[in-house]
């Protein structure tokens, strides 16, 4: 079985099946290779490096013999989805997307729903003097030449694609976030409105909860739409899905 990874769902994910079929599952984890220093998980043979597109996945497939893929990506990483998606149709092999949950907004919160980074950027300067862009390192052009806002780019590594940050600074940080310690940093920094994508999870929640508890606006980038195939929201779908895959082989 492959999975691909990047993220810590995937992590999870192949420990619990390791966890509950030992043996009698070959699990291979893939990274598309984006961040230098991975969080890997133990006893789970890694690949790393993209597979050249869906032309690509389906020789991979062939060649490992892969009778289940499982898509724990980023939600935001379209692209790599859909070359999975495309790649499994394509060979008739079965595909599961995790899909973890989204924040959900509540009375207490100020969101600004938006389509792209593209739309967050062009109104930023409506709701905000001081700026924590926490949205990922793809796309930060779209807020170069902002002068009427300063920025506060925080990516867990410096950005692979040239960025000129001339009105702000960079932050390297890595989640998972607390809610005090996110508190601290938009008061110390005087942010005054936060742009980020609903990525859900629990890694970097905490900078919604603190937006909530000083009532900063957030410039929120909708999910994208699941990829045309199986989808399960937790893990415990996921090995229901692998035991049955085991039984049928």
């Amino acid at each position: 079985m492959l999975i691909f990874g990047g993220t810590g769902d995937a992590n999870r994910i192949a420990g619990d099946l390791l966890q509950e079929f030992g043996s009698d599952l070959r699990l291979q984890l893939s990274l598309a290779g984006r961040t230098s220093a991975p969080r890997l998980p133990d006893g789970i043979p890694v690949r790393i490096g993209g597979f050249g597109g869906a032309e690509g996945i389906i020789s991979w497939l062939g060649s490992e013999k892969i009778d289940l893929v499982i898509d724990a990506t980023h939600p935001y990483a379209t692209q790599i989805s859909s070359h999975v998606a495309m790649a499994c149709h394509a060979v008739a092999t079965p595909c599961i997307q995790f899909q973890r949950s989204v924040w959900k907004q509540t009375d207490q919160d100020r969101w600004i729903m938006v389509k792209s980074l593209a739309d967050a950027a062009n109104i930023l300067p409506e709701h905000g003097e001081r700026a924590l862009i926490a949205s990922g390192r793809k796309d930060l052009a779209h807020f170069e030449g902002l002068e009427k806002t300063w920025l506060l780019v925080r990516t867990v590594e410096s950005p692979t694609e040239p960025f000129n940050l001339k009105y702000g600074e960079w932050l390297i940080a890595r989640g998972p976030f607390t809610v005090a310690g996110e508190i601290e940093l938009l008061q110390r920094h005087n942010i005054d409105v936060i742009v980020s994508k609903n990525s859900g999870g629990s890694a970097t929640e905490a900078k919604i909860l603190a937006a909530r508890e000083l009532n900063i606006p957030i410039l929120m980038v909708e999910r994208p739409g699941a990829s045309p195939v199986a989808q399960a929201e937790n893990i415990q779908e996921i090995i229901e899905n692998v035991r049955n895959t085991l039984a049928s082989a």
